[in-house]
C-alpha cells in the first residue's frame, strides 16, 4: 500500500510553519495566517505563494480534524501538485537562491556626468548593454538608460539636425523622474530583488533598474544591474 499523501503534506506543512515561527520570531499566538502575511511583507515568499500557504492551512486543518483509517492513516488527501508545490515553497523559505546566483556575473559600465557621450554610444554599439549608473566622487547620482539617450537625440537633432551635447551630464538632463533605481545588498534574494523591482513607487512607477552593490548603499560600486530583462529568470527561480 502506497503512502498517504496527507503524510508529506503535513510534514511539509509543519516545516514551514516552524520555519516561520523561527525566523519571523513568532509568539505561540501568532496564527500560521499573521505569519504568512508577514513572510510576504518581508519578501520571503511571493502573493501567489503567500495564497498557496492560506489555502494550505486550510487544507491542514480539514486533513487534521478529518476522518481517519484504523491505521490511522487520514482519509483527507492532497493533489499530487498540491504536495509538490507545499514542498517547493518549503525548500524556497529554507534555502531561497540568491538573485546574484540566479543572473550570473555580468559587467558592469559606470559613468561620471563629465564622461564624454560619445563614449556611451559606443558601449550601446558594441554591446547589449542598456543602462549605466553614473558615480560622481564614488557615490551614485543617476541613471543613464537608453530611454534617455533617445529622447536626447530625439530633442538635439530638432534644432539644427546635430547632436550638440557633448557630456553625460547634458544628456541627463533629458532624463524622466522615472529613470531610477533601486539599491540593494549582494546577499539580495531573489524574491526581494523581484519585489524591489515591480513594486511601484509613491509616484506609481517602477524602477528601471536595480543596482546591486555590496550592502545596497549609493556610494558603493555596482556589482551588478537588473533591468527588465532579468525578471522573467527571477520570476522563474522562485516559481519553477
Amino acid at each position: 500500500m502506497t503512502d498517504n499523501r496527507a503524510i508529506p503534506f503535513l510534514a511539509a506543512f509543519n516545516d514551514i510553519e516552524s520555519h516561520l515561527r523561527e525566523t519571523l520570531g513568532a509568539k505561540k499566538t501568532d496564527s500560521f495566517r499573521w505569519m504568512v502575511d508577514q513572510a510576504n511583507k518581508r519578501h520571503l515568499i511571493s502573493e501567489d505563494q503567500a495564497a498557496d500557504l492560506r489555502e494550505f492551512g486550510d487544507l491542514r486543518n480539514a486533513i487534521s480534524h478529518g476522518r481517519y483509517t484504523d491505521d490511522l492513516r487520514p482519509i483527507a488527501e492532497p493533489l499530487p501538485e498540491t504536495v509538490a508545490e507545499i514542498e517547493h515553497i518549503r525548500d524556497i523559505l529554507r534555502d531561497p537562491p540568491l538573485a546574484l546566483t540566479v543572473l550570473g556575473p555580468q559587467e558592469v559600465r559606470t559613468f561620471s556626468p563629465t564622461a564624454p557621450i560619445g563614449t556611451v554610444l559606443a558601449v550601446i554599439r558594441d554591446t547589449e548593454i542598456s543602462q549605466f549608473p553614473v558615480y560622481d566622487n564614488g557615490r551614485s547620482v543617476d541613471l543613464l538608460t537608453t530611454n534617455t539617450i533617445a529622447r536626447w537625440v530625439a530633442a538635439d537633432l530638432d534644432d539644427n539636425d546635430h547632436l550638440d551635447a557633448r557630456s553625460v551630464a547634458e544628456v541627463l538632463r533629458y532624463a524622466e523622474s522615472t529613470d531610477r533605481a533601486v539599491f540593494l545588498p549582494r546577499d539580495v534574494t531573489a524574491q526581494a530583488a523581484l519585489d524591489a523591482m515591480t513594486t511601484p513607487g509613491k509616484d506609481g512607477s517602477l524602477p528601471r533598474a536595480g543596482l546591486i552593490t555590496e550592502d545596497g548603499r549609493k556610494d558603493q560600486r555596482p556589482i551588478r544591474v537588473i533591468g527588465g530583462s532579468d525578471i522573467a529568470r527571477l520570476m522563474e527561480a522562485v516559481d519553477s
